[in-house]
């Protein structure tokens, strides 16, 4: 039997606070590409703490149960049918970097061109849950 998932009600002024958590996030991937001895799994890791956010700071608006996971796709399949984030289901792939990723070295190769263009992804999500989100 598989334990069963976990979610929370949050009251809807919680959105507001998820948001500037998730941007802190973004703001901390920056910094870090932008540091020579910092290893890139560390942004990588949180872009998907940045998106992670957002997304749940849309569901407390909507008055959604959060899921208390790190699943993107989880979180994505919460949302309600009209809304539609940008990149969709593909935001799935940074999971990867909310786990085991986050545990190696040097089995992938990652540069920071990549890197660029997952923190504006990331930018776009934020921007786009900030849209839809409801206070």
């Amino acid at each position: 039997m598989s334990p069963k998932k976990q979610e929370r009600l949050f009251a809807v002024e919680y959105s507001k606070e998820l948001l500037k958590i998730a941007e802190g996030d973004l703001f901390t991937a920056i910094a870090i590409q932008n540091n020579a001895k910092a290893r890139l799994e560390n942004a990588f890791y949180m872009v998907q703490q940045c998106i992670e956010k957002a997304l749940k700071a849309v569901l407390v608006s909507k008055k959604v149960p959060v899921p208390l996971v790190h699943d993107l796709g989880v979180l994505l399949a919460k949302l309600p049918n009209e809304l539609n984030p940008p990149f969709g289901y593909e935001l799935s792939d940074l999971n990867q970097y909310a786990s085991i990723r986050r545990y190696e070295i040097g089995q992938f190769t990652l540069d920071n061109e990549e890197l660029k263009l997952v923190i504006e992804k990331g930018q776009e999500i934020l921007d786009w849950c900030k849209a839809n989100s409801t206070f």
